[in-house]
């Protein structure tokens, strides 16, 4: 019996390497270069052991010796064959160009256990995304964003009044130390809270409030919140069997019954400020109508994927203004000159405005523009993008390849591998806002700059987070120096945790107070 047990036991065992033997194998049988997998975890283990950030570990394999000089190499995202994408006509292909064949992200979240993390434009899959997406765009129109603009400086001004305010450390030097990323926050949170609510979120004066306190709560990367994120994006159909989320359970109560509340108030009072929460209602009525008239067939605007939305433009639209207003912080507090062009950039622009933040006065900055957009290129808040091919018929990859990918494959983009190319960028790891001057922009190679994303899928709020940042950085610079301190690191470290780009430790610097005087 024993001897028949062992027999069993190795057959079994020989039958199971076999198996994987040939999962494995796949891109072999095909034909494809690609990057070697280990079992069970595919080429994911430069990511699960944390020694690299997601960035640096997506260049790892961009760079990897089997991909030198293809198009595209095979990986596996633990059990499951993916594609990594390196040439720019490519990318355009997937992102642009055959959209209607990938036009849902790889990544997602449970449904049920979490519905304001999963039913978001970010997350939803097709037809949903397209509904909601074209109900969304009129918010981020240029005429919005003019009406918006002066709840924006508003809240800019009380940045600039927050710093003043804020006991010198030092009162030779008259400076005082800070942590750039969490100052950032609390401007953007407030400026999410009041433009797309409607509601007075007074960060500054209150730091550890709901509303600071839940936004941080979903991009604060513990161990269990990188094991979250790290199964969204690369094992979501077990996301349900673990109750991972993407918005944590109490955030999710206390946002979905903040916007509730608010969107109950404005109906009661019938009154109108032009923002989310409007349209938001507008989406919800024109179900009711529909239903009353007996429409069958249209899309749902109702509970939590009203509020999905709304908690996006939240966790998002803070958190990525934030990190770019923090990350060009640090690059100015490096280099003085820089700092200087910039400072004398925003004094003229002040003098032309009277001395005051206008909308027209903010987008006169040109080098402001070449600042953040070189910051982008540098750290690009989400450091890849994936797709899913959706295509019943397996999509050719004609001319770069004969095979053709299946409908359900992963596919990736590694947008920050990609921006730190020297074929693209040269010298990459060096700042350089020069490279997006207007002359300079026209050599770039087309479909090598994503920090929004590229496509139908890019950033619906690219317009107005770039609005934001530099109404916070106008609002830091028109008063303050930014320096260096013992404890800002001379390299940027990324945070191995953290699936978006964030600064390992935080990004600890100086203020010097020194008025442009305008």
């Amino acid at each position: 019996m024993a001897l028949e047990m062992l027999i069993l036991s190795v057959l079994l065992l020989v039958l199971v390497c076999g198996f994987l033997h040939r999962h494995y194998s796949f891109w072999q049988r095909l034909g494809v270069r690609e990057i070697k997998p280990k079992w069970i975890v595919g080429n994911l283990m430069g990511l699960l052991n944390m020694q690299k950030s997601p960035a640096e570990f997506m260049s790892q394999l961009y760079n990897h010796p089997s991909a030198e000089n293809e198009p595209f190499v095979g990986i596996h995202v633990f059990h499951k064959p993916a594609l990594l994408l390196r040439d720019p006509e490519l990318v355009k292909n997937i992102l642009v160009k055959d959209f209607g064949k990938f036009c849902n992200r790889y990544s997602n979240s449970d449904h049920k256990a979490d519905p304001l993390g999963s039913q978001n434009i970010f997350f939803l899959k097709n037809p949903a995304w397209k509904e909601v997406r074209l109900k969304l765009s009129p918010f981020f129109t240029g005429n919005r964003l003019k009406h918006m603009f002066p709840l924006i400086e508003e809240v800019g001004a009380s940045l600039d009044a927050h710093l003043r305010q804020q006991a010198l450390h030092n009162e030779r030097m008259r400076c005082f130390d800070l942590e750039a990323k969490e100052l950032c926050a609390l401007f953007t949170t407030d400026v999410i809270a009041t433009v797309a609510y409607g509601v007075q979120a007074n960060s500054f004066t209150d730091p550890k409030g709901e509303f600071r306190r839940h936004g941080r709560s979903v991009f604060e990367f513990s161990l269990l919140r990188a094991a979250e994120f790290t199964m969204v994006f690369f094992l979501p159909h077990l996301i349900p069997f673990f109750g991972f989320k993407v918005v944590p359970a109490e955030a999710t109560r206390f946002l979905r019954k903040t916007i509730n509340y608010v969107m109950e108030e404005r109906e009661k009072s019938g009154k109108s400020r032009n923002d989310l929460i409007d349209i938001l209602i507008e989406f919800r009525r024109s179900t009711q109508q529909a239903k009353a008239a007996g429409i069958k067939d249209q899309f749902v605007f109702e509970g939590d994927i009203l509020v999905a939305q709304a908690v996006l433009f939240f966790t998002a639209g803070f958190e990525s203004s934030s990190s770019t207003m923090a990350f060009a912080m640090y690059e100015l507090a490096k280099d003085v000159d820089m700092q200087q062009r910039l400072r004398n950039e925003i004094q003229e622009a002040l003098i032309q405005s009277g001395g005051q933040v206008t909308l027209q006065m903010i987008e006169s900055l040109v080098y402001m523009q070449m600042i953040l957009l070189e910051v982008l290129r540098m750290y690009p808040p989400l450091p890849f993008l994936d797709r899913e091919c959706t295509s019943d018929q397996a999509y050719p990859l004609v001319p770069f390849s004969n095979i053709r990918v299946p409908k359900g494959m992963p596919v990736y983009i590694p947008c920050y591998a990609i921006h730190m190319d020297p074929q693209f960028f040269p010298q990459p790891r060096k700042f350089q806002p020069e490279r997006f001057s207007p002359e300079n922009r026209k050599s770039h190679r087309p479909y090598t700059y994503m920090p929004f994303g590229l496509g139908p899928h890019g950033c619906i709020g690219e317009r107005f987070g770039m609005l934001q940042t530099k109404v916070g950085l106008v609002n830091i610079l028109r008063n303050h120096l930014i320096t260096t301190s013992e404890r800002t690191p001379r390299r940027m470290q990324l945070d191995p945790k953290a699936i978006i780009t964030q600064a390992k430790g935080g990004i600890h610097l100086r203020l010097v107070r020194d008025p442009l005087g305008v």
